[in-house]
C-alpha cells in the first residue's frame, strides 16, 4: 500500500500503525480511513485463508490416493511400513512448512486489525472529549 500524503493514517509493513490527526475533523476522517484500513486487511486475511485451504485440500487429496499399509510380510513388510511411515511424516513436514508463512501473515494480520480498533476507540474518546 503506497502512502498517500493527505492520510492521517500510516501502518508500516511491520504493522506499526501511526495515525497523526489534531482536529475533531481530522479525527473523524482518521476514522472513516481506519475503517477502510480494516476492511482492506480481513480481504487480505480472506485470501490467505483460501489459500490455506487449497494447500490442505491438495495435501488431503494426496493422502486419500496412498491407501492402506502394507500388511504381513515379517521382516519384508515391517521395513515396508516403515518407509511409508516416513513418507507420511515427510508429507506432513512439507505440508506444515508451507502452511507457516501464511500462518505467520494471518497473525501479523491479525495484529494490525486490534491495533486499527484500538486506534479507533482513542480517535472516538478523542472527538467525544473535544465535542
Amino acid at each position: 500500500m503506497l502512502p498517500n500524503q493527505n492520510s492521517f493514517v500510516n501502518i508500516s509493513n511491520n504493522g506499526d500503525l501511526n495515525v497523526s490527526a489534531k482536529s475533531v475533523a481530522e479525527a473523524k476522517i482518521a476514522i472513516k480511513e481506519l475503517k477502510l484500513k480494516k476492511r482492506e486487511y480481513a480481504l487480505a486475511k480472506r485470501e490467505i485463508s483460501q489459500q490455506q485451504k487449497l494447500i490442505r485440500a491438495e495435501y488431503t487429496n494426496s493422502v486419500r490416493q496412498k491407501g492402506s499399509k502394507f500388511i504381513g510380510g515379517g521382516g519384508f513388510g515391517r521395513l515396508v511400513r516403515t518407509v511409508q511411515t516416513i513418507s507420511r511424516d515427510v508429507d506432513r513436514r512439507t505440508l506444515a512448512q508451507e502452511l507457516a508463512p501464511l500462518e505467520q501473515r494471518n497473525n501479523t494480520i491479525d495484529g494490525i486489525i486490534n491495533a486499527i480498533e484500538q486506534a479507533v476507540l482513542q480517535l472516538e474518546k478523542f472527538i467525544i472529549e473535544k465535542s
